[in-house]
């Protein structure tokens, strides 16, 4: 697909899902027209509450899309995730002992959350064999299922560490934007823009590692160096996001394969292209989570599963995606 229609149709895309989201909310009479109105009630609903949410909602999309990405890429695996390999999990862990833990209180939850997401990773790539060079496709998926269970089982326990986060914490583990504000959408957007940057300086690298590790150590890419900068970057955008959300199932598998498949394999496309087409899914089932079980909303981690699932399904079944 030539360039220039390839950023064209992500960027409608993205339009689309920002009118969606912006448009809906708990105010049915409430909607696009009060972009533009300069005062009054309907332009705070629209400016204080629906605003923020729809940035933080397309920037977790951008995150998780990217994360996704390059989990991929570097270890040629349909199937890896941030949710897959345990990284939503390690980073929702880090989170809570962040929460419950006195030592840890004056560390920013963004950095407590990376750090569970970056050791997660971690040993989900050392039980797979990817740091000594022998990643076996097998033994990544199941080491990430074990990594993440085991991270959500300690996430539970902190419920009994400290009861009056008990709430915070069920709202982390299920995905959830309705409070969102101006503070932390920015705060999404200070941590992940230079994910994003990372991300494009890693294309080059990506595509070498989509030759195999051999070839791509024959053309001067270690893939140990690659797949220990793409772990960092990867955690880094999971961290964030699930530190400001909570972790969002299936955001990051989804969309890498929908870009791939629409544009092709070339990761200098794809990492511009995910992102938007990340940002535009999300913005998608923040719409969706305000109208399909009005008047409650659902959280956006649910309806992101919901449109997940499927796919993850008809990947596994299938596996028709070639790296």
């Amino acid at each position: 697909m030539p360039a220039g229609l390839t950023l064209g149709v992500a960027l409608a895309a993205l339009l689309g899902g920002a009118l969606f989201s912006l448009a809906t909310g708990g105010r049915s009479d409430v909607g696009l027209a009060e972009l533009w109105a300069p005062e009054g009630l309907a332009a705070t609903v629209v400016y204080e509450t629906r605003a923020p949410r729809s940035l933080a909602a397309a920037l977790l999309g951008v995150n998780l899309a990217l994360a996704g990405l390059i989990l991929q890429a570097i270890t040629r695996n349909p199937l890896a995730s941030p949710a897959i390999l345990g990284l939503n999990q390690g980073a929702a862990l880090g989170l809570a002992l962040g929460l419950v833990l006195p030592a840890l209180a004056g560390i920013p939850i963004e950095a407590t959350a990376l750090t569970g997401a970056l050791v997660a990773g971690v040993l989900t790539f050392a039980i797979s064999g990817g740091f000594a060079g022998r990643m076996d496709a097998m033994r990544l998926v199941l080491g990430g299922v074990a990594v993440g269970a085991f991270s959500y089982a300690m996430v539970r326990f902190t419920y009994t560490l400290e009861d009056e986060l008990a709430r915070d914490v069920v709202r982390w583990t299920v995905g959830d934007i309705t409070d969102m504000r101006w503070a932390s959408a920015l705060r999404l957007l200070f941590w992940g823009l230079p994910g994003l940057f990372a991300s494009l300086a890693l294309s080059h690298r990506l595509n070498l590692m989509a030759l195999g590790q051999d070839t791509a150590q024959g053309l001067g890419a270690d893939p140990r160096v690659t797949l220990l900068l793409g772990t960092v970057v990867a955690a880094a955008l999971t961290g964030v996001s699930v530190s400001v959300a909570g972790p969002i199932a299936f955001a990051g598998l989804v969309v890498p394969h929908l870009a791939r498949l629409l544009f092709g394999g070339d990761h200098r496309v794809l990492v511009p292209v995910a992102a938007l087409l990340g940002a535009a899914l999300m913005l998608l089932a923040d719409g969706l989570s305000k109208t399909l079980t009005q008047p409650v909303e659902a959280p956006i981690g649910v309806i992101a599963a919901l449109i997940g699932a499927p796919w993850f399904l008809w990947l596994t079944l299938s596996r028709k995606t070639a790296f």
